[in-house]
């Protein structure tokens, strides 16, 4: 997608962000991190519809009628968006890249949070460290978080080797081929320790990526001991599916390795895909490992629908 049409999507995400705000305020904010981002404010006296779990039981015991604890948020809480702007975000089949996704995403929790008041900062990262917005409240400093993502993502970053660019069959000019099994977004383990070192006060972390890489699930460990984490993965339907005819050679927008794609073969897209859904199930395990709560976003997906969807189900859990 062109640099001004997903600036404009993003503008018009700001209709949106309410939704998620309102979302946060019921305090399902609670329910996704664990009960971490309240504060304790006061005791009443329990309602026939209050969550059995917020009973203080000592207080019911010394008065002998059951009492519930209240809660404030805590507005002293940041949010950090760590983005993922590498080579094989570039990868999409439709309309959008993994890494349009990523920006739109992180653009409506952004605007979401300082509906709430809440400060937001962001961290884009590709081979290294490209940009690093230190946590603030304010419209206007959300708007920058979110034209931080879009541009970078935009703007040069490490150079292509020889021949990286491959054509694809079907697909947009303007995407790159899809990124061959193997190690992609080398920037990943650096970015998660990066942020780590950068929050000097607990905070909410939302890592977009599409989690391409090796190394990182330590450093996703060190961050969660630290704060509270979400990985966001972004798909594409490239990461599962390929083309049940033709073939062509590609190259890997991260490296530059190139290859060839025999695509009328079925036992190559049955390698292909399960070599996709290894990766996923990887993925998932070493977040749940690290006690990393885990959204899958695909490129096709309403990020809008995905979130509050996302924080529902948290809600309820």
């Amino acid at each position: 997608m062109e640099r001004d049409e997903l600036r404009e999507r993003i503008r018009r995400l700001t209709f949106a962000s309410p939704a998620l705000a309102r979302a946060f305020s019921r305090g399902d904010f609670r329910s996704v991190f664990r009960g971490r981002g309240l504060e304790f404010d006061s005791l009443r006296d329990y309602c026939l519809d209050d969550d059995a779990r917020l009973v203080d039981w000592n207080a019911t015991a010394r008065s002998g009628r059951p009492f519930v604890r209240t809660y404030r948020e805590d507005r002293s809480l940041a949010l950090m968006l760590v983005i993922d702007a590498s080579r094989s975000m570039d990868q999409g089949t439709g309309e959008l890249s993994k890494l349009d996704a990523a920006v739109l995403a992180s653009s409506l929790v952004a605007y979401a949070a300082q509906l709430r008041d809440m400060s937001v900062g962001c961290l884009v990262f590709a081979r290294e460290v490209l940009r690093v917005l230190a946590p603030r409240r304010g419209k206007a400093h959300a708007l920058a978080v979110a034209d931080s993502a879009a541009e970078c993502g935009r703007s040069p970053r490490e150079p292509r080797r020889p021949g990286s660019s491959g054509a694809r069959s079907g697909a947009p000019a303007s995407h790159p081929a899809p990124a061959a099994p193997g190690d992609c977004a080398p920037g990943l383990a650096t970015a998660l320790a990066a942020a780590t070192s950068t929050l000097k006060r607990r905070s909410l972390v939302l890592a977009l990526s599409d989690f391409r890489d090796s190394g990182w699930a330590r450093p996703l460990g060190e961050l969660r001991s630290r704060h509270d984490v979400v990985a966001v993965r972004i798909t594409d339907r490239s990461d599962l599916e390929m083309p049940a005819r033709g073939s062509f050679g590609v190259a890997d927008p991260e490296t530059g390795e190139s290859a060839w794609l025999p695509l009328g073969s079925r036992t190559f897209r049955e390698r292909w895909r399960q070599g996709g859904l290894e990766r996923r199930a990887s993925c998932l395990e070493a977040c749940a490992s690290a006690g990393v709560p885990t959204l899958e976003i695909d490129t096709a997906d309403d990020p809008v629908k995905r979130l509050l969807d996302f924080f529902e189900r948290r809600r309820k859990a």
